[in-house]
């Protein structure tokens, strides 16, 4: 599953910003006008949607909609690959 029309409807729900203005490869925050305040909105979103843990370290180094989208595919294939955790008693 491509992930990437899932990331670029939650930029757009987050931050008001039309699909349109969204290129694949352009900086979200540099070229597209991402606030920095909506990082944190996004990020948590993408987790809670896809189901996954974003490590704050990749996060940010992933800028563009292309670069979101490979992270949360090769997570997404890695949880594929991972038992899930005991609940902690």
């Amino acid at each position: 599953m491509d992930p990437t029309p899932v990331v670029k409807e939650i930029i757009t729900s987050i931050t008001g910003i039309s699909a349109e203005q969204i290129a694949s490869d352009s900086n979200l925050y540099l070229d597209v006008g991402v606030a920095s305040v909506h990082a944190l909105q996004l990020l948590t979103e993408l987790e809670r949607r896809f189901n996954i843990a974003i490590p704050d370290e990749e996060f940010v180094e992933a800028t563009s909609l292309n670069s979101l989208a490979a992270l949360i595919r090769r997570l997404t294939s890695d949880n594929c690959n991972v038992p899930p955790e005991p609940p902690h008693a």
